[in-house]
């Protein structure tokens, strides 16, 4: 069954898989949504009888990009000696950053942005809006989300934290918000330990 979009998908990358058959990946938007679609195709002069296709909502993007990051740590060059893979975090905000450095210190360990959470999903049952805590403590199982921002975006956000909470009641999660993430940053800092090149040895 073929998909029909609102709109032409933009095709972002096409490559062959074998001799006969090619891969492209588009992005395309149906019903105001947008999505990731991943289509199997034939080169000109071949028929095809089959025709495979993925549609992805793009409201996953953070966990396509924590699966592609799994996938270059574990599929490295075969003549490389086997070291594991570390790669440096890229955070949204500086806060963030300040914060793992915290988390360090302390030696807690920490995860960035480790899952991604649907809290809304449209008529047809694709997902329309998804939340992903910037944090997870798996020693104390909780999730931290920071939240500096400005009130309209702290609103959106603490809407869709309640629906995650209304809808994962087993998940622990702990809002910052910017008046406690100071106090936080005033409470290290005084203390004098805070690591200015932001590695804890």
């Amino acid at each position: 069954m073929t998909t029909k979009f609102e709109e032409r998908p933009d095709e972002v990358s096409r490559f062959s898989v074998s001799t006969s058959t090619e891969v492209t990946i588009q992005i395309a938007e149906r019903d105001g949504h947008q999505f990731i679609v991943i289509k199997e195709q034939h080169p000109a002069g071949r028929i095809s009888t089959t025709e495979q296709t993925i549609e992805i909502p793009a409201a996953l993007l953070p966990e396509l990009k924590r699966a592609v990051a799994v996938l270059e740590e574990n599929f490295g060059d075969d003549d490389e000696p086997e070291v594991p893979a570390r790669h440096p975090i890229s955070f949204a905000h500086e806060s963030e950053a300040e914060f793992a450095r915290i988390l360090d210190f302390y030696h807690i360990e920490w995860q960035y942005e480790p899952r991604t959470f649907a809290v809304e999903w449209d008529e047809e049952g694709n997902v329309a809006s998804s939340f992903t805590p910037d944090f997870y403590l798996p020693g104390h199982d909780l999730y931290v989300e920071l939240t500096t921002a400005r009130q309209p975006l702290v609103t959106r956000k603490n809407r869709k934290i309640r629906r995650l909470r209304d809808l994962y009641p087993e998940v622990n999660i702990k809002v910052l918000y910017a008046s406690d993430y100071r106090k936080l940053i005033e409470k290290f800092a005084g203390s004098g330990s805070f690591p200015e090149d932001g590695v804890n040895e």
